[in-house]
C-alpha cells in the first residue's frame, strides 16, 4: 500500500538540496497549471502543482493512500475486468516496476456526486538509481460534451416551451434570445432585444414586484428564478419560470443568462387542483353543517323530550328502587344528549357563525381546559373583527386540527393560543411544551392533518410555519393576509438564505 505519510497534501514550496536531480522536476511542477503530483519510492507524495492543491481541498481529502484509494477504475459494470481496482493499486504497478506508465479513466466518490477524471501515472528514472513517480489528473472533456448534450436534448423534450436568453441588467434588455422565443409569445425576434421588453408586457399585478426583484436578487445571489405572468401577442396570459445566472464583467457591467420556461400547462393544472380542492372542502363543510344540525335540531331534542318524560315517569313511581333506576336512565339520557351536543359543535360550531372566530376558539380552548386533558391559555389582539367567512373557517379548522395533535400526540402539559389581527393580515400561534417530532420526517408530508392545513390554507392565500424538535415541544404559525395579492413566486436558488 501507499505510506501512510502521503495522506497530507504537500504543497509546491518544498525545495530539493541545490544541483540535486528534483530541482528541474521541481520547478516543472510547480509551473504547472495543471494537477500535477510527484511520489517518491514509497508512494509518499513529496511535492505538488497549485492546482492539485486546490482540488484537493475543494474534494475535502488529502493526496495519497486515502485518496488514491477513494479514486476507482471506471468500468461499464461490476462485473467487468477491472471493477474495484483502486488509483493504489495500479500505483503500486509502477513503484514495484510492473508497469512503466498507464493512462486510465477513474471515479471519485464525492457526498452528492461522482466525480470522472482522467489520470496519467508515469515512473521517471533519476540518477544514482533514484526515481520518481508522475501522476497527472485530468477532468474528462465528455462530461462538458455530456452536458451540452443532455442540454440540447432537454430543449428539444420541451419543444417550444423553453428558450435561452442572454441580456444585460441595465435597461433590462435582452442581447440574444433563442428561435423559441416567437413560438412562446408569438412577437419576433427584434422585438425582444428592444429595451424593458419584459417589463412592458409583464402582467398589471406582477408588475410593482418582478423589476424590484430582479434588481434585489442580482445584488445577493448568483442563481436565482422568479415566476410571473406575460401578455402573448394573441392576447393570451403566459406563465413563466425565468432561470437567471448573474456573472459580472470587467468593465463593471451584470450580464445575465438563463432560460425563460413557459408552466402555462403547470399553472392550469395546479388551478384545476386548486378548484377541486376547494370544492371537496366546501362539499365537506356543507355535510359537517348537515349532519350538526341533525344531531341538534332532531336528536338532540328528542333525548331532551326523553329526559323530560323520564323525569315525570320516576315522579310517579311509588318503589323508590324503581325511581333510582329512571333517574340512572335519565342520566344516561343527559350524558348521551351532551355528547351528542359536542359531536355537533365539533362538526360546526354555532358560534363560528354568530359570534365569530375568536369566541369559536376561546371556546375550543375552554373546552379543553374543562376536559382537564389540557392546560390551554387563550390571547387574542385585534378583535372583535369583521373576517370573511372562508378565511374565519379555515383558522378555525386549523386551530381545531393543532390542538387535537396536542391532546393525541404530543403528551403536552400546556398549550398556548394565540391569535391577533394586523392591518393586513390574521395570524394563529398554537404551541406546545410537549414531546416535539422531527419536522424532516414523513409525518410533515403524510399526516393528513398537515395536508390539510396546507390544503385550506392554500385557498385563502395562507402560510404555516412548523417548528419543532424532539423533547422541544412544537410551535405552528399560521398567517392569512386579509387583502389576497396576485400570486407571485420568487425563488432564489443560491444562496438559501435570501429565498424570497
Amino acid at each position: 500500500m501507499l505510506s501512510s505519510s502521503a495522506k497530507k497534501v504537500v504543497k509546491p514550496i518544498f525545495r530539493a538540496n541545490k544541483h540535486s536531480p528534483d530541482d528541474l522536476l521541481w520547478a516543472i511542477v510547480d509551473a504547472c497549471i495543471s494537477n500535477v503530483a510527484v511520489l517518491d519510492e514509497t508512494g509518499s507524495l513529496i511535492y505538488a502543482s497549485r492546482a492539485w492543491s486546490c482540488f484537493e481541498e475543494v474534494e475535502n481529502t488529502g493526496a495519497g493512500s486515502t485518496y488514491f484509494d477513494s479514486c476507482r477504475r471506471f468500468t461499464q459494470s461490476e462485473s467487468d475486468e477491472g471493477a474495484g481496482v483502486t488509483l493504489a493499486d495500479d500505483v503500486q504497478h509502477i513503484l514495484f516496476g510492473e508497469e512503466k506508465e498507464f493512462h486510465r479513466r477513474y471515479y471519485f466518490d464525492a457526498l452528492i456526486e461522482r466525480r470522472p477524471f482522467i489520470v496519467h501515472a508515469a515512473r521517471l528514472n533519476l540518477s544514482d538509481s533514484t526515481f520518481r513517480v508522475l501522476v497527472t489528473r485530468e477532468e474528462l472533456p465528455q462530461v462538458q460534451e455530456d452536458f451540452r448534450d443532455s442540454k440540447e436534448r432537454l430543449i428539444e423534450l420541451l419543444g417550444n416551451r423553453i428558450m435561452s436568453w442572454k441580456g444585460e441588467l441595465e435597461g433590462q434588455r435582452f442581447t440574444y434570445v433563442s428561435d423559441h422565443a416567437v413560438e412562446m409569445l408569438g412577437y419576433p425576434v427584434a422585438a425582444w432585444y428592444e429595451p424593458n421588453f419584459l417589463v412592458s408586457h409583464l402582467h398589471s399585478d406582477d408588475l410593482h414586484w418582478v423589476p424590484a426583484a430582479y434588481q434585489k436578487q442580482v445584488r445577493v445571489a448568483n442563481h436565482f428564478d422568479l415566476t410571473f405572468r406575460l401578455w402573448a401577442k394573441d392576447g393570451r396570459l403566459v406563465w413563466v419560470q425565468n432561470l437567471v445566472s448573474v456573472s459580472s464583467q470587467g468593465d463593471g457591467a451584470t450580464k445575465l443568462h438563463g432560460f425563460i420556461i413557459d408552466i402555462s400547462d403547470r399553472k392550469r393544472t395546479e388551478e384545476a387542483l386548486r378548484d377541486l380542492g376547494g370544492r371537496l372542502i366546501a362539499a365537506q363543510e356543507e355535510e359537517r353543517r348537515r349532519v350538526a344540525r341533525e344531531l341538534h335540531d332532531d336528536f338532540n331534542q328528542r333525548l331532551a323530550v326523553l329526559c323530560i318524560e323520564l323525569e315525570q315517569l320516576g315522579k310517579k313511581m311509588e318503589n323508590s328502587l324503581s325511581r333510582r333506576s329512571v333517574e340512572r336512565l335519565k342520566t344516561q339520557a343527559q350524558e348521551l344528549a351532551a355528547e351528542i351536543h359536542r359531536l355537533s359543535y365539533k362538526l360546526h360550531p354555532a358560534k363560528l357563525d354568530h359570534l365569530g372566530l375568536a369566541a369559536a376558539i376561546k371556546s375550543l380552548c375552554a373546552e379543553l381546559n374543562e376536559s382537564e386533558k389540557l392546560n390551554v391559555e387563550f390571547y387574542q389582539t385585534g378583535f372583535p373583527a369583521t373576517v370573511d367567512k372562508d378565511t374565519t373557517l379555515c383558522l378555525f379548522r386549523i386551530a381545531q386540527e393543532s390542538l387535537r395533535n396536542c391532546v393525541k400526540h404530543s403528551q403536552a402539559q400546556s398549550v398556548r393560543v394565540v391569535l391577533t389581527k394586523t392591518r393586513s393580515a390574521i395570524r394563529l400561534l398554537v404551541s406546545d411544551n410537549g414531546c416535539g417530532f422531527n419536522t424532516d420526517s414523513d409525518s410533515m408530508e403524510r399526516g393528513l392533518g398537515f395536508i390539510s392545513m396546507k390544503e385550506r390554507l392554500h385557498l385563502v392565500g395562507g402560510r404555516i410555519n412548523v417548528c419543532s424538535k424532539p423533547l422541544r415541544g412544537t410551535r405552528i404559525e399560521v398567517s392569512v393576509p386579509l387583502k389576497l395579492q396576485a400570486e407571485s413566486s420568487v425563488k432564489t436558488i443560491y444562496p438559501k438564505s435570501h429565498d424570497e
